[in-house]
């Protein structure tokens, strides 16, 4: 009988630490990207009652084999923060506290902070790919990143130039283009008429006319308007740009396209001379105003100089055994001798998922399963108290016999 107190003890302690299990899947059930756990129990070893190599035996209650986690991915939630960010499939996303400790989370509730940092609710920095070719990892920074300015190399005019003008007639057409430190700077081509379909061209740079390579002249067709023989040519400006040693093209040359398919189309109809498209090349310098981040994890900033740049690239890591992970707390993992060391990825490849901006993972705690697995424990408790009391009543019958 001493061994019924036992087991009925032993499934006492089991069914208490199921209920801490479901008391904290349960507690967990709004923590963004929890996991929740599942309790395995398992027998004691049996004695038997037969002899050696009887196949009687009688168990001697249960233990508490395991605690696993569960990596079910939970529902996803939208948000309207771009840094909000949830996995969609496996993987982790890795931040790093102020020690260079490592940890890993599906929790991805991220911000700002005051230095540009992406961080989680703890402060810890998220990592990933940086630099021109994405090949610097560590901390992801956001807002430091510029859009450097960059000299116009190359401009277009699509334009008409009026075939039924007076001879001596002109026209200007002007456009703004970039030195290498993004200062603007005018570029002017006064067109004069000189009569049998042709004009001549002059440029000039801030009413400074060219070098070498500013004067032309562009002779269309007499029956359809179109330029005849076009040529790209090379404007050569001396000085060659703004202050400071800065260049407009390369060392003061610009190039004017004709003839790209890109290139603007110029005109000799018989209607208002106009023009109706520009086109250069370069751009000031401008400051991040905004952020997207793509299923493969890059994120592109924009800039108010009008471009559109990959500034970094958010990485995810897996690992050989998940269930080897151990919990640190604020929902994050840290890597042990079973789960093996991590695997870092982009996401979308290698098995990993896809990562999808303005959402979070949510708990993956089931409240209706949590509730039935309450509803059973509290039974067996009350089943193995029941063993400990009818085992007590049987013992004070048999202390009775002597009396």
């Amino acid at each position: 009988m001493g061994s019924s107190l036992y087991a009925g003890v032993s499934g006492l302690n089991a069914n208490s630490a199921q209920m801490d299990v479901i008391g904290n899947n349960l507690a967990n059930v709004n923590s963004i990207g929890f996991k929740a756990d599942k309790i395995i129990f398992g027998d004691i070893l049996s004695k038997s009652i037969g002899g050696a190599g009887s196949a009687m035996q009688i168990g001697r209650g249960v233990a508490v084999s395991g605690i696993s986690t569960q990596f079910s991915t939970g529902s996803l939630e939208t948000t309207t923060n771009v840094t909000d960010l949830a996995i969609g499939g496996d993987g982790f996303f890795c931040v790093q506290d102020t020690d260079n400790n490592s940890y890993y989370t599906r929790a991805g509730a991220f911000n700002v902070n005051k230095d540009g940092l992406l961080v989680d609710p703890n402060g810890y920095t998220l990592q990933g790919a940086s630099g021109e070719d994405m090949s610097v990892f560590g901390d992801l920074n956001v807002t430091n990143a510029m859009s450097a300015a960059a000299a116009t190399n190359t401009i277009s005019f699509g334009l008409n130039l009026n075939a039924e003008a007076e001879i001596a007639e002109t026209f200007n057409a002007s456009q703004t283009i970039y030195d290498s430190l993004g200062i603007s700077h005018t570029m002017a081509i006064l067109f004069t008429n000189t009569g049998a379909n042709t004009w001549d061209y002059e440029a000039s740079l801030d009413g400074n006319p060219a070098a070498s390579g500013g004067t032309g002249t562009l002779t269309f067709d007499a029956t359809n308007g179109t330029l005849l023989n076009p040529l790209d040519v090379d404007i050569i400006f001396d000085p060659p740009g703004g202050a400071g040693g800065a260049n407009v093209g390369i060392g003061g040359l610009v190039a004017w396209d004709f003839t790209s398919t890109s290139a603007g189309s110029v005109t000799g109809y018989a209607s208002t001379s106009a023009v109706n498209e520009l086109y250069q090349d370069g751009h000031s310098a401008g400051e991040l105003s905004g952020l997207s981040i793509t299923t493969d994890g890059v994120i592109t900033g924009y800039f108010t100089n009008g471009e559109i740049e990959s500034i970094g690239k958010v990485l995810l890591s897996s690992f050989k055994y998940p269930g080897g992970l151990t919990k640190a707390g604020a929902n994050l993992f840290v890597e042990t001798i079973e789960s093996g060391e991590p695997i870092s990825g982009n996401p979308g490849e290698q098995g990993l998922g896809e990562i999808i901006s303005n959402a979070l993972e949510m708990s993956n705690t089931d409240t209706a399963t949590e509730f039935i697995n309450m509803i059973t424990a509290q039974r067996a408790y009350q089943a193995n108290a029941k063993v400990i009391t009818t085992t007590d009543s049987m013992m004070s019958e048999l202390m009775n016999i002597k009396r």
